[in-house]
């Protein structure tokens, strides 16, 4: 009702009864002559006798639990005579606020031992996601949607279309669609009925008029539809062999459909029903139909295809008591917070408030109208209570002056708004007076630039002015999200949990997927809570898909809703794509606990995020966001901008655009981001991707406002500096992204001196990603990684200005191989620059393609990697240190693509320093029915990267107290053979022999060398060849051995910024002496790309191509890792007679200490036994120098 209706009621009797729906609030009046009214029921009303009639005003018809409505009732009843009840709107002038609240929870009803019947329409998703297979793959075939195929009509409409090009005399074949999804789980021995509408096309009644009658239909439940198809010989296509639905492999039953009904005009409801003959979780529906071989093509329709699942009993799950095997993981207290349901500093029941709606509190004695510029009185505390707002009407803009508050009472209220201005204070609860009512807030607006909110604040939502307050409290719900302990299948109606929990029935929970990638196939389900019994919740409906709860890994169930929400409209925040929410921008003091926001952001406006927290520098202290949910947003979800100090925590958020947890613009730190959910994290535009390690460069535009959004992470960490904690990243281009800001951008670029990539963590510990980093493979599920920008010019948009400090040139963003120095330096003492590592401790990261990607120097302490493609990418000076590595769980991935190969750990190829200890490698085998000489195509623990001639690898891989388990010893180690150095040169330092002993040699804890595939690496008489790995392996014979890499250059062979092609051979380079067989040659090429890596203590003999090139003129040699007490002999031939001069110095200089002039001696043991300055040429012209790093020794 508006405020000018009123309803008057006469009894027939003695007692009216009465009934509110929610949306009614206001006043009523009861009176039946003199005789006093006795008023009974649940509304809540302050009534007061007059001694004529009772007069109260009230929630009537209100209340809501959990923003759903719910009836209240009342009964009048006089003492004597009729009843008369007025119904108005509005309030009291004297009534001044709410009664307080019970904390009322809506029925929990008992848990059922059954899951009760229900259905899944496959049809639901897209049509054109069908696909089509013949028994050859040779005939031409599709599947389209309705509308938009040939020949639909309007009655096709979500149909989806099968259309087969056949010839005539063909033989009787079948063909099969599947659709793209997957069935819940199915049970052994329970029939299941599947029923689908479908249609002849009139097309195919041309030549045979009994066409419907002679084609027949089969529904299938086909397992693991991967392998159902077969890549067709000499083609492009797929097929399904035409018994498939009888192999018992693929098949868990079949049924045929009546079709002798099936019109070519009207649609036929057909159904069969098949008893599974085994329990599975990864089944497709199978249409299959059979064609007799008529010529002409033939063409059907079908639509609402109904999987009809019956009464099961209830699973009884396996729980597990620990969420990991290996590392700690952080969670929140178990404690509520001190009095988060008490009724201490309660804002609305403090003295000396004036109500909303009287009328002597506004100018001119009247309360204003919705539609004006509405101001709070100076000095004034005002409290709205449940009947002070019209829910028919928008409020334009509400203004708190720096001196009021606007108050709202702990009661049912629903606010509709365009802005609110606070200069002031706008209080709901407080953190010691959490508010136990529905308060719902939303959000009106048009799509429009203006700031109709205040200067800078933008249009539709919150402006917090300097110096002003929103400070907003619901009901503490703890804990917000919680981890499965017991994988929860397709068709149950119920998960438990790790936690307790007290949520409550009516709400709404989320499911994570347990997926590759989720933004491909969406798997995370939205579900009601029906009950919650200690920690297992009951929802509904059932699950569609599988959701991996395992010691490994476990899906996170978050809490979407809260009793306080704030909210976009829908029909101007959503519809037709607008992604125009409200948004809360706060530059005084912002504290939010027990929030919803929905429909919230402004897609690719700056500044309008749902939460966003404005330049306030150290003032963050005193804001934060506990125990919130957002989710459906469309532009982030807590914005951290040039902000200090400030707490995100506790808080859910799901089905988000772009960057969700967000430090703005690199100057952020000492921020506390923990114990937080993120989940089903949107790229926007489209998904960044680009090739090789560089990536891609995306800019700024009005589609893309960020470029680094393209990318988009949970967890968007421009500057390491801050505590991040206990948090769980799924789905999203990355979990957590690091980008690098050389400098701040935008509104803090001015401050040029500070680097925020060079910032180490201040902590990042116990958190987890899961379902990431897939889309660009060289990232990761924790991605250190890319560089934003702002852009030196149009015409060189790649390239970063470093002399514009304005912060207004457009963004700029590559999202590949771009490095960070980390030291310790901050914005106040930019001279500090002592190097630091970034260092992640304790963390997880599964279904990823990178575990842990990084192009700089990082440590990973204590990690746990499950299900990646690889552990991670490590390609600085980067040590993993107490880890687990575990190739495959037992994860079924339902109804999306298999994992494919996985590897342990690629080593790099140079430039690197890798340092792997105490790490388990768990579940590697080999990938059935393989063959292929690559040992990159295969399952591989440790892999290496052998491209390249120009990059060769140094001695910069090590491992130590490495352990395998269920591990097929011939994938340990995988070198692909190619003819490059870097293939040539891998080598990998096992210090402690832990690697090797899986090829039958014990070292006794002494370390040895794994060298590549070339018998240069046969440095000793005791080294083994391990084909399976393609790789030698060796024991150190003498101990102060270890791996050194020289740099040669020969004028006119070799030159300095020379890239020759790897297959020019110029020569190569042989070992001599020491027990070597001079008739065995144990060399290894060398071409025109300087380097070259082997081991020290021996002997090296380097021969060019005489015939074609002669004896170099000069030599220059540079002791690229030569470590500390070793040497290497180096020799090679020059025609007798060749006088030589030798000398060495340090960058060119001689002088600089470390220059020498060598002198000549007359044996080859002098040489070799003499500190380094000396050289030896023998009777056949052989030229003898020992080679030892003077750098070092100077150092």
């Amino acid at each position: 009702v508006s405020s000018q209706v009123s309803v008057s009621v006469e009894s027939a009797s003695q007692s009216v009864n009465a009934t509110y729906v929610s949306g009614y609030f206001g006043k009523w009046t009861a009176s039946a002559g003199q005789a006093n009214v006795m008023m009974r029921g649940d509304c809540f009303a302050d009534a007061t006798w007059t001694g004529v009639s009772y007069e109260a005003g009230g929630a009537c018809g209100k209340m809501k639990f959990n923003n759903q409505p719910n009836s209240s009732s009342s009964r009048f009843v006089a003492r004597s005579g009729r009843v008369f009840v007025d119904f108005g709107y509005g309030c009291r002038s004297d009534w001044l606020s709410d009664p307080v609240p019970k904390d009322v929870l809506p029925p929990n009803p008992p848990v059922l031992p059954q899951v009760q019947p229900y259905t899944v329409n496959i049809s639901e998703a897209d049509p054109r996601s069908w696909s089509y297979y013949t028994p050859t793959g040779q005939r031409n075939a599709g599947s389209l949607g309705c509308p938009g195929a040939q020949g639909c009509e309007p009655d096709d409409d979500g149909a989806t279309q099968v259309g087969m090009t056949s010839w005539g005399n063909q033989a009787p074949f079948s063909w099969y669609t599947l659709p793209n999804r997957v069935l819940p789980s199915i049970l052994e021995g329970i029939t299941y009925r599947i029923s689908f509408d479908v249609r002849m096309d009139v097309r195919n009644l041309r030549n045979r008029p009994d066409a419907y009658t002679t084609l027949k239909y089969s529904i299938v439940l086909f397992e693991h539809y991967e392998a159902v198809w077969h890549k067709a010989a000499s083609t492009w296509n797929y097929f399904i062999e035409d018994d498939a639905y009888l192999n018992p492999v693929y098949s868990l039953g079949y049924c045929d459909v009546d079709h002798t009904l099936i019109s070519n005009t009207t649609y036929h409801t057909a159904s069969c029903s098949i008893t599974a003959s085994r329990d599975s979780d990864h089944v497709v529906i199978g249409l299959r139909g059979y064609t007799p071989g008529f010529g002409d093509a033939q063409w059907f329709y079908f639509k609402n295809l109904v999987v009809h699942m019956p009464l099961t009993p209830v699973r009884q799950p396996t729980l597990i008591t620990k969420d990991s095997e290996l590392i700690t993981l952080r969670y929140p207290s178990p404690e509520f917070d001190p009095n988060p349901r008490g009724i201490i500093d309660c804002p609305h029941l403090q003295t000396g408030l004036r109500h909303w709606h009287d009328d002597s509190l506004w100018p001119g004695g009247m309360m204003p109208s919705a539609s004006s510029n509405i101001v709070l009185p100076a000095n004034t505390k005002v409290l709205v209570s449940s009947c002070s707002f019209s829910e028919d009407d928008v409020y334009k803009r509400i203004e708190i002056p720096s001196t009021s508050e606007l108050i709202f009472s702990d009661a049912p209220i629903t606010l509709h708004v365009q802005d609110i201005y606070v200069m002031g204070a706008l209080r709901i609860g407080s953190p010691t007076c959490r508010i136990l009512s529905p308060i719902e807030i939303t959000f009106h607006g048009e799509n429009i630039t203006t700031d109709t909110i205040a200067t800078h604040f933008g249009t539709k939502g919150v402006g917090v002015a300097p110096g002003g307050m929103l400070d907003i409290h619901g009901k503490q719900y703890h804990k917000t999200w919680a981890r499965l302990a017991d994988s929860a299948k397709g068709g149950d109606d119920r998960v438990h949990l790790l936690d307790d929990v007290n949520w409550e029935p009516g709400q709404q929970i989320v499911v994570s997927a347990t997926i590759l990638v989720d933004e491909w196939h969406n798997q995370n389900e939205i579900v009601t809570i029906v009950s919650v019994s200690g920690r297992t919740v009951v929802f509904t409906p059932p699950l569609r898909y599988h959701h991996y709860g395992e010691q490994a890994y476990q899906a996170e169930v978050g809490l979407l809703s809260r009793r306080i929400v704030l909210q976009g409209d829908f029909a101007d925040s959503e519809a037709n794509n607008a992604s125009f929410g409200g948004h809360i921008m706060v530059q005084g003091k912002g504290r939010f606990s027990g929030v919803e926001f929905t429909r919230m952001g402004q897609l690719n406006r700056l500044a309008r995020y749902p939460v966003h927290y404005h330049m306030i520098r150290d003032g963050g202290k005193d804001s934060y966001v506990k125990d919130s949910s957002f989710w459906h947003n469309f532009y982030r979800c807590v914005s951290i901008h040039g902000t200090n100090h400030a707490t995100v925590t506790r808080n859910v958020a799901f089905d988000i655009q772009g960057h969700c947890y967000y430090l703005e613009d690199g100057t952020e730190e000492n921020n506390e981001i923990s114990y937080n959910m993120a989940a089903y994290i949107h790229p926007i535009n489209r998904p960044i991707v680009g090739w090789a390690q560089a990536g891609e460069f995306m800019f700024e535009s009005d589609d893309l406002r960020n470029p680094a959004d393209a990318g988009a992470a949970g967890y968007y960490i421009t500057n390491a500096y801050n505590t991040i904690i206990g948090n769980a990243a799924s789905g999203g281009w990355v979990g957590f992204s690091f980008p690098n800001l050389y400098r701040p951008i935008q509104l803090n670029a001015w401050q040029a001196p500070f680097n925020p990539s060079g910032r180490p963590a201040l902590e990042f510990d116990g958190n987890t990603a899961r379902g990431s980093g897939n889309i660009f493979g060289n990232s990761g599920c924790f991605y250190v990684g890319g560089h934003l920008f702002h852009i030196k010019s149009n015409d060189d948009p790649w390239h970063e200005d470093w002399e514009d400090n304005s912060g207004t040139k457009i963004l700029g963003y590559q999202n590949g191989r771009v490095e960070r120095s980390t030291v310790w330096q901050n914005v106040t003492h930019p001279d500090l620059t002592r190097p630091a590592n970034l260092t992640f401790t304790n963390i997880k990261a599964s279904l990823c393609s990178m575990g842990v990607g990084d192009w700089s120097d990082l440590q990973v302490i204590n990690y746990e990697s499950h299900d990646n493609f690889r552990s991670a990418m490590m390609f600085g000076k980067s040590w993993m240190g107490n880890g687990l590595v575990v190739g495959r769980t037992s994860n079924p991935l339902s109804g999306t693509p298999p994992l494919g190969r996985t590897q342990g750990f690629e080593f790099y190829d140079t430039y690197t320093h890798t340092l792997l200890t105490n790490v388990t490698f768990r579940n590697f085998q080999r990938m059935p029915g393989l063959n292929s000489s690559n040992p990159h195509d295969d399952n591989r623990v440790f892999v290496c990267m052998t491209h390249s001639d120009t990059f060769k690898p140094e001695g910069m891989s090590a491992t130590r107290n490495i352990t395998f388990e269920n591990v097929d010893e011939s994938i340990i180690v995988g070198v692909k053979v190619q003819d490059t150095g870097s293939s040539r040169m891998f080598n990998l330092y096992d210090t402690d022999g832990s690697v090797v002993r899986h090829t039958g040699m014990d070292t006794h804890g002494e370390p040895a060398i794994i060298g590549s595939y070339v018998h240069w690496w046969k440095f000793n008489n005791l080294c083994i060849f391990n084909q399976d790995w393609n790789a030698y392996v060796c024991p150190k014979t003498v101990p102060e051995q270890q791996v050194v890499t020289l740099g040669l250059y020969l004028p006119g062979l070799i030159d300095y910024g020379q890239i020759g092609r790897p297959d020019d051979h110029i020569g190569e380079i042989s070992l001599f002496g020491d027990g070597i067989p001079r008739d065995e040659v144990r060399g290894i090429a060398l071409t025109r790309n300087s380097g070259v890596t082997g081991m020290s203590h021996v002997n090296w003999y380097m021969i060019v191509n005489d015939t074609m090139y002669g004896a170099p003129t000069s030599i220059e040699v540079n002791t690229i890792q030569v470590p500390n007490n070793t040497w290497v002999m180096f020799a090679t031939p020059y025609p007798i007679g060749t006088t030589f001069r030798v000398w060495s110095d340090l960058w060119n200089n001689r002088w600089l200490p470390g220059y020498y002039e060598f002198v000549q001696v007359y044996s080859y043991d002098a040489v070799r036994y003499g500190n380094g300055t000396t050289y030896f040429v023998d009777d056949d012209g052989i030229f003898y120098m020992k080679i030892v790093d003077f750098s070092i020794k100077l150092a």
